[in-house]
């Protein structure tokens, strides 16, 4: 079912993401179309109308919202606003949905904010904002593990260093990396432009006095370069941070040369990600490796002392809920200390979306349900989560760990409560601004080459930021 939507209303872009809750399809238009749906425009107008009253009736009785500052404001009146249309859009369709009028990436963040207000944010979850209880207790679950691990601390960073390279590309990517081989000769001037960035960072962070806890190399697949190059900018980073986690991510990209590398430069945590247990299913979607290839590069990985992430992808084609269990069921004997499971999400530019493949949205709850049941009674406990847009059944991406063995750059970056010095295309730097609740970044280029080219520019802007 389609929806057209006019943009004369209040917050367009909450409109627009509250909409696609409910409706395959959503267009925002500036012409007065005449839409297959037209949801009673008037009651919709009418909606909005109590918008600020909402507001004031929400919160009258447990805070004054006069002591919120200007930015404050405009966030609970565009959470009021989608509360209002989810309201109206549930009674037209009847349709229900786990997650209820959130729409946002990070819950754990908005529980945690809401409770700042004065409010209970369980009760706020429930009752206004129409989550469903077990999404609540999975909330309640990733805080209690998360216990004073999220915090913010002054005078410190995360580095992070983005390698855009993979061996294949995915179908269900839409992450701004490129298929080694066709990027070729790129790949050496890359290394070159990621070094003068990593070094004039870090001696910049020296300089601050700003403390480096943990770093993070991400991607692509940061194995897809070689030992020789993997070496190279890791020799630069000489700091010794609580956590040194490495996505090696597809197993054809693993061998001993460089699992030695990282051992050499103190990497304490790797993923190794199969997204399914299943060969067909790997084929169908495009990675190059094997089932066995998983199994031996983890057991090369544990020889070397590495902690282990595996992720896994709910909804991906011709994986059905037995074979997904399968998958769960594999990552688990294997005994990995982290889980990830992902729900698919149909992002523009992956071959998936261009393909409109789409999944049975029932199935897909079904196999996170599951893949949960499963992981809390193998001893787990969810540990971070992040949603995205156009994920399959409005659901989400949870971190699962092994007690003790959270990933401590996951949670600050989900949690948004440490700054990110971040090299590389595609990274972005954020500047947390606690006392005034915002976050200010800096983007490097998307691409490759734009990145080469004007490596410095980036440095110096990325300084300028944290000055």
């Amino acid at each position: 079912m389609s929806l057209n939507l006019f943009t004369n209303f209040i917050y367009p872009t909450e409109v627009h993401d509250v909409a696609k809750l409910f409706f395959n399809d959503v267009v925002l238009t500036e012409e007065q179309q005449q839409a297959d749906v037209c949801l009673l425009e008037s009651q919709l107008g009418n909606e909005f109308c109590f918008v600020a009253n909402y507001l004031q009736q929400q919160h009258s009785e447990s805070v004054n919202v006069e002591q919120f500052d200007y930015l404050h404001k405009i966030r609970l009146r565009k959470r009021h606003a989608k509360i209002c249309l989810f309201n109206l859009l549930q009674k037209v369709t009847g349709k229900v949905v786990p997650w209820g009028s959130l729409t946002g990436i990070r819950p754990t963040k908005l529980a945690v904010q809401i409770q700042s207000e004065g409010l209970d944010w369980k009760q706020t979850f429930s009752q206004v904002l129409g989550v469903s209880q077990p999404k609540v207790q999975l909330v309640e679950d990733i805080l209690a593990t998360q216990g004073n691990l999220r915090q913010h601390m002054p005078n410190s960073a995360n580095l992070y260093v983005g390698i855009p390279f993979c061996v294949s590309r995915c179908s269900y990517c839409s992450f701004t990396s490129g298929e080694l081989e066709r990027l070729k000769k790129y790949v050496e001037p890359y290394v070159d432009a990621l070094c003068l960035d990593v070094s004039q960072t870090l001696q910049f962070a020296k300089q601050q006095r700003i403390e480096i806890r943990n770093v993070y190399f991400g991607g692509g697949t940061p194995t897809s370069l070689t030992a020789e190059q993997l070496d190279r900018v890791m020799s630069l980073i000489d700091v010794n941070p609580i956590e040194y986690t490495v996505e090696a991510g597809r197993p054809d990209t693993i061998d001993e040369a460089k699992l030695q590398v990282l051992k050499k430069h103190g990497v304490h945590r790797i993923s190794i990600n199969p997204q399914t247990f299943n060969q067909s299913v790997l084929d169908e979607i495009g990675r190059k490796h094997t089932v066995q290839d998983i199994y031996d590069k983890y057991s090369i990985a544990k020889k070397y002392g590495f902690v282990v992430n595996m992720d896994l992808i709910a909804g991906l084609p011709t994986e059905t809920y037995q074979m997904f269990c399968h998958s769960v069921d594999c990552a688990i004997a294997l005994g990995a200390e982290n889980i990830t499971v992902h729900t698919l999400a149909l992002k523009h530019g992956t071959l998936l979306k261009h393909q409109n493949y789409y999944a049975d949205e029932q199935s897909v709850a079904q196999m996170v349900d599951y893949s949960h049941k499963a992981l809390y009674k193998a001893g787990y406990v969810p540990y971070y989560m992040y949603r995205q847009k156009y994920v399959m059944d409005n659901l989400e991406n949870v971190g699962f760990c092994k007690p003790q063995y959270p990933c401590l750059y996951n949670i600050d970056i989900m949690e948004e409560v440490a700054n990110i010095l971040a090299c590389g295309t595609n990274a972005i730097s954020k500047k947390v601004i606690v006392g005034e609740n915002r976050i200010e970044r800096q983007a490097n280029a998307k691409d490759v080459i734009t990145y080469i080219q004007r490596t410095q520019d980036f440095v110096e802007k990325k300084i300028q930021l944290f000055r």
